[in-house]
């Protein structure tokens, strides 16, 4: 394992050499070090693969004399923090670090760096490792990395990087920058970008690679794997796609077969025909959907006429998984999307947060006119007021179940707006049920702390009739924001248990009326 080890000491001349030698004495190898002065104290920073226990190599430093503090941690995000510190003394030490850490584990690290040095860090990069954090950087450090290098030096960087992934940088960048970026670029590499640029980010077409074997019908065996053999910049290598004369896909051959088969059998003889294809508009999130469905790593992208475009892998696709679950998790939660919460700006924290508790703040005004207009059947039977958390609870709960079930499923492609009609029937068998279990507890728990039958009996008449409408009302908002083109994932659990307080403050209320009218009073 890799390890980070990081030492404060008096400083003293042939320090760096004598902790060298005690961790290498250890059975550690050291891949990187570097030493630091300020104020008559060193700051020493070793990377190590080292496979013994972490405490015995700590107890081994701890041993000399000058020695005043460590800190050992696996060299990946356990290990940000202590590299972030010695960056901000010497940025230049990110031409060393960037060749040991993967970009994932670098952005951990720049994140944790103020503004001001993570331009620096920017400019020091090489152009490798520059591409290479851009293709895995989050959309605000995109943004701050543009702002601050040169067109020219992003152009520099984007040239070794495969297509897709030049093609979703630059349609994160904004416009003016992706035209001064373009300008930079050479001839074939926009020739190479140029089919996928056609369509958006968030589609197959913007997903797809354009790095995969292509060959005709009429090519025999042996071509195909002398081709393989000499080409290595594809970025799918078990399978060849199989096209007519017009470029239209027309089969594909899964690599290994290819060594069943005799030199000059052609393509045509053996591929297979039996694939599944996306339209280069279909929306990521379907696209994902279809490969799990049909349990594919990747799909072949054709436009209207057939004609082969490129192919959707498997590595996209677990990315959208990612960045929808992570989108739809905000939105559940009340927020607009944030991409990394360390890089992201504080007002624009606040714009994203603020829009939706200014809603709900709109919203909650309706529950506040709600108890005002029975403020004088409250005050007949104060005890009332006790049990509105417990109302609005259970309504929230309940509608809250409903909603994660119903956008789960909308998700999974296990509904569709044809299917209201069972989602409501379900909910309403569902909900009886689950009201029916519920009523007899709150009576209960009503008559303990009241010794009033009648206001049990509204208690426990109210949480059936909550439980039955939130339900329902859960289960339906996803279908009709789905029918109205909104991600069912606005739904948001605040918006919803927003909703539910209304719903269930109506009802107790209403519920309270109706039985004191029966009791005379």
């Amino acid at each position: 394992m890799k390890l980070v080890i990081a030492i404060e000491a008096r400083d003293r001349p042939g320090l760096l050499r004598d902790i060298a030698s005690v961790i290498s004495s250890t059975g550690a190898n050291i891949e990187y070090n570097i030493a630091f002065r300020e104020n008559g104290s060193a700051f020493l920073l070793f990377i190590a693969d080292y496979e013994g226990e972490t405490e015995f190599l700590a107890e081994a430093i701890e041993k000399l004399e000058d020695v005043e503090s460590i800190e050992i941690e696996l060299l990946g995000p356990p290990a940000a923090d202590i590299i972030a510190k010695h960056i901000e003394k010497n940025p230049a030490i990110v031409r060393d670090i960037t060749k040991l850490m993967p970009p994932l584990d670098f952005i951990e690290v720049l994140v944790r760096l103020n503004e001001d040095v993570r331009k620096k860090v920017y400019t020091l990069l090489s152009t490798t490792s520059l591409g290479a954090l851009l293709t895995e950087a989050p959309k605000e450090m995109i943004d701050e990395i543009a702002a601050t290098l040169k067109p020219s030096q992003l152009a520099q960087a984007l040239i070794e990087l495969e297509p897709d992934d030049v093609v979703d940088i630059l349609q994160g960048l904004k416009s003016s920058v992706r035209k001064a970026v373009l300008k930079h670029l050479p001839r074939e590499k926009i020739d190479e970008i140029r089919p996928l640029l056609l369509y958006p980010p968030e589609t197959a077409g913007g997903l797809m690679t354009t790095h995969v074997p292509v060959f005709s019908t009429d090519t025999p065996v042996s071509k195909v794997m002398e081709t393989l053999t000499q080409k290595t910049e594809y970025e799918i290598t078990d399978t060849i796609y199989v096209v007519d004369k017009g470029g239209k896909l027309v089969g594909y051959v899964n690599v290994p077969a290819l060594f069943k088969e005799k030199p000059d059998v052609p393509l045509e003889k053996i591929m297979r025909r039996d694939f599944i294809t996306v339209d280069p508009l279909t929306d990521q999130e379907e696209v994902a959907k279809l490969m799990i469905k049909f349990d594919e790593t990747k799909l072949p992208v054709v436009n209207g006429d057939g004609k082969f475009l490129g192919v959707v892998t498997i590595d996209d696709v677990m990315y959208v998984l990612i960045s929808e679950q992570s989108e739809d998790f905000l939105l559940f939660g009340g927020v607009m999307r944030v991409e990394r919460y360390l890089t992201s700006r504080v007002i624009d924290l606040f714009k994203k947060r603020f829009i939706w508790l200014l809603v709900l703040y709109a919203v909650q005004n309706v529950t506040a006119r709600i108890i005002q207009g029975y403020s004088e059947l409250i005050s007949k039977i104060a005890v009332l007021a006790a049990f509105i958390p417990l109302i609005l609870d259970t309504g929230g709960n309940a509608g809250s179940q409903s909603v994660v079930l119903v956008t789960r499923a909308l998700a999974l492609g296990e509904l569709t707006l044809r299917d209201i009609f069972r989602v409501i029937g379900k909910e309403l068998t569902t909900s009886l049920l689950l009201a029916s279990a519920l009523a007899p507890i709150a009576f209960a728990f009503a008559l303990s702390i009241t010794l009033n039958i009648w206001v049990s009996v509204t208690v426990a008449a109210a949480v059936v009739f909550v439980v039955l409408i939130t339900s329902v009302v859960g289960a339906l908002l996803p279908l009709i924001a789905t029918a109205l083109g909104i991600d069912p994932a606005v739904i948001s659990a605040p918006l919803l248990t927003t909703v539910a307080d209304i719903i269930g403050l109506s009802i107790y209320f209403l519920t309270a009326s109706l039985v004191l009218r029966l009791i005379g009073l």
